[in-house]
C-alpha cells in the first residue's frame, strides 16, 4: 500500500452512543464536511437571504457578517445532526441536503439533541490531546 492509499485508508471514527434510550452512533466528520460546515454555512445564509429579499452589502466585509447574523437557518442543527448520526459502519442515516428530513429531524423530541449533543462533546473530549500529550 503506497502513501496515497494509506492516507485514504482513514475514515471518520465512529462511537456508539445511546440517545433517547436508542443505541446509535455519531462519526467524526469528514474532511469534505468539515468544509462545508465552515465554509457552505455562509453560502446557506447567502441563499436564505435572497428567498427572503435581503439585500446583502458585499462591498463591505464587516455589515456583511452583521447582515448574516441576524439571519436564522432553521435546519442548521438538523443539519449537524444528519451529517454526524449514522450506522456502525458510519454511513449517514440522513441527508444533510435533503428538506424532507432536516424537517422530520427538527420535529424529533428535545431528549434526541440533548443526548446527541452530550455523545458529540463526549467524543471530541476523547479525541482531544490531553495536557500530558502536549508536553
Amino acid at each position: 500500500m503506497n502513501l496515497r492509499e494509506q492516507l485514504l485508508a482513514n475514515k471518520p471514527r465512529v462511537k456508539k452512543c445511546v440517545i433517547n434510550g436508542t443505541d446509535c452512533y455519531v462519526r467524526e466528520f469528514n474532511i469534505g464536511e468539515t468544509n462545508k460546515a465552515i465554509y457552505g454555512q455562509q453560502q446557506i445564509l447567502f441563499k436564505i437571504a435572497e428567498e427572503q429579499g435581503i439585500e446583502l452589502d458585499f462591498s463591505d466585509e464587516e455589515k456583511l457578517s452583521k447582515q448574516l447574523s441576524k439571519i436564522h437557518d432553521p435546519y442548521q442543527i438538523a443539519r449537524t445532526f444528519a451529517t454526524r448520526i449514522c450506522d456502525e459502519n458510519g454511513n449517514n442515516l440522513f441527508d444533510p441536503d435533503n428538506i424532507e428530513d432536516l424537517e422530520q429531524i427538527s420535529k424529533l423530541d428535545k431528549a434526541v439533541f440533548e443526548d446527541f449533543s452530550k455523545a458529540i462533546v463526549e467524543f471530541e473530549a476523547k479525541n482531544s490531546p490531553s495536557v500530558e500529550d502536549s508536553k
